[in-house]
């Protein structure tokens, strides 16, 4: 029988050692780590504090997710936050309250373009903060996945302007019990006689809260923009051609007689900076911006996400607020800013969705530049008399009055027509296509130019019969060569209205079939306005050829109507 050995006590003992040197390899290993401050995925150069990850054993994969299967008290996956630069330093202070050896925040700054277009390009943080409660709502419209949670602070909207300004409104019966649908109204006549002594212009709703909160609670309101066949819509084409780019409050420092949206936090900011403005509030109110604590993809450590919500509206961040001119959560005190009425409150409904999606989509088509260029009939039937006055001296009037008020970034050219001005072409061009603020030589601008040239249409300068087929057939044309993404073009043709064209050319029947299939699978077609002006004018021959290219057209009796032409050519754009 073969002797068995029994294990002594000393071999126990060796085993034993073994193992507490293993821990505490192990135990140093998670140490070690912790004292370099190890970035388990969460980081950013861009600034943040870090804390040790959760002690035990861990193993780690190449996105910094931990894969162990020994459970741990807390998941202390580090946390990373894009702030508005609005919220910026409160929370910043929130994420120090809320950090621990466990939870760890990396705070980012994201302006607002920045940190939407990151998100449609997949670029997540675990939180966002941003400036308003409509940027989750225009990402998310894109598929991007948000959790929308409480309001970290609320900032209510007014129209601001220098205080000499503020009175002149109040000269011209605007108070604060106008609403925005009447300022609009008494804006745009006089803005169409040119005689506005203010000048309303707005930021991009897109990227600008104030003028989203301004335009959207507006469009929702009776009678607003947003609903269909508005006169509204009018303004809104006029506030999307002359918007600011960038901060509206910039464009009082370049026109003191500028009036814009603006947050409570932004008069307070335009005070430090040494501009003194006062707020104007509205009937039916002119909105509120909110900013929402929002969870974007993958939540990053639940309760260190949970945590900094928590820190966002307590009592210590409402003080950090308050510091920063804004109001904590959805009603919290004013932080007393000179300029803003006691009376200005934050207890306004929040606008639904839809309408903050149809704000976005409406500024996407009608904001971008007009190229319009413009056909003058200078035949001898444009001598005939319209009361006291002549065809061609309404058309004269007409186009002066329209280029003192069209938006400066509009490109304008101006073809005259009549039958054989250049050769064999009915059209002549006389003054390039250009932006109306674009310098042409020293000193002077495109609308100069424009202004010089119409100030010289008379009975001397008729000639010839009316090519108005071949003419607005070649305008098309040229105008198909100009189309870009970051414009629209159009044909604006006035004409006393009947094609007389004693050298030929196209029939109606002819050019109207050209419009069609030119239209016809165009994403983006020339847009043509046809306006006739007399009493000969052939409205049904002008309407079919409007028509063919999907255009409109009018008869023009006043000269004051033009700029509103104008308006609607561009509003037509808007779904």
């Amino acid at each position: 029988m073969a002797k068995h050995s029994t294990p002594s006590s000393a071999g126990w003992g060796r085993w034993l050692l073994l193992g507490l040197v293993v821990l505490l390899l192990a135990v140093a290993g998670v140490g070690a780590n912790a004292l370099l401050g190890r970035d388990d995925g969460g980081g950013d150069p861009g600034g943040g504090t870090s804390a040790p990850t959760a002690t035990g054993s861990d193993t780690s994969s190449d996105d910094g997710a931990a894969t162990s299967d020994v459970p741990v008290a807390d998941d202390c996956t580090p946390v990373t936050v894009w702030s508005a630069p609005q919220l910026l330093p409160a929370v910043e202070r929130a994420a120090e309250r809320a950090g621990t050896d466990c939870f760890a925040y990396t705070v980012v700054s994201r302006e607002t373009a920045t940190a939407q277009s990151g998100l449609r390009g997949g670029d997540l943080p675990h939180v966002w903060l941003p400036s308003s409660s409509a940027w989750p709502t225009l990402v998310a419209e894109e598929g991007v996945e948000l959790e929308v949670g409480e309001t970290v602070a609320s900032s209510p909207v007014m129209l601001a302007a220098v205080p000499e300004v503020v009175a002149g409104l109040g000269d011209l019966g605007i108070t604060a019990g106008t609403t925005f649908a009447e300022l609009t109204g008494i804006y745009q006549q006089l803005a169409a006689t040119g005689d506005a002594p203010v000048r309303l212009r707005v930021g991009d709703p897109r990227v600008d809260a104030a003028s989203m909160a301004l335009l959207s609670t507006a469009g929702a309101q009776p009678g607003g923009w947003a609903e269909a066949g508005s006169d509204a819509r009018g303004t809104v084409v006029l506030l999307a051609q002359t918007a600011v780019q960038g901060e509206p409050v910039s464009a009082i420092g370049s026109d003191p007689t500028t009036v814009v949206p603006a947050t409570e936090q932004q008069i307070a900011a335009a005070a430090a900076d040494g501009l003194e403005l006062q707020g104007v509030p509205l009937a039916g109110g002119t909105g509120v911006v909110r900013m929402p604590f929002v969870r974007v993809g993958e939540s990053g450590s639940p309760g260190a996400v949970d945590a900094l919500e928590q820190e966002l509206v307590s009592e210590a961040a409402a003080s950090d607020l308050a510091e920063l001119a804004l109001r904590a959560g959805t009603d919290g005190p004013a932080p007393g800013v000179a300029g803003v009425p006691e009376a200005v409150g934050t207890d306004v409904p929040d606008v639904e969705e839809q309408v903050v999606a149809l704000t976005a989509g409406t500024w996407t088509v009608i904001a971008p530049q007009s190229r319009i260029l413009t056909l003058i009939d200078i035949s001898g039937s444009m001598e005939a008399e319209i009361g006291d006055t002549t065809r061609i001296d309404l058309t004269r009037t007409a186009a002066q009055t329209a280029l003192s008020v069209i938006p400066d970034q509009t490109a304008i050219g101006l073809w005259y027509f009549a039958t054989a001005l250049d050769g064999e072409n009915d059209h002549v061009e006389e003054v390039a296509l250009r932006a109306l603020n674009e310098e042409v030589r020293s000193g002077v601008t495109q609308k100069d130019v424009l202004l010089a040239e119409t100030e010289n249409l008379g009975l001397d300068t008729l000639t010839g019969d009316t090519g108005l087929h071949d003419s607005l057939w070649a305008a098309y044309q040229y105008m198909q060569g100009q189309q870009s993404p970051e414009s629209i073009s159009s044909v604006l043709l006035l004409t006393d209205g009947i094609n007389d064209d004693s050298t030929g050319g196209l029939s109606e029947d002819e050019v109207v079939q050209l419009l069609s299939e030119a239209r016809e699978g165009n994403p983006s077609p020339v847009t043509v306005v046809l306006i006739g002006m007399g009493p000969d004018v052939d409205e049904e021959a002008l309407d079919r050829l409007a028509t063919a290219a999907g255009g409109e057209s009018f008869v023009l009796r006043d000269p004051r109507e033009l700029p509103r032409v104008f308006v609607d050519v561009v509003a037509r754009r808007a779904p």
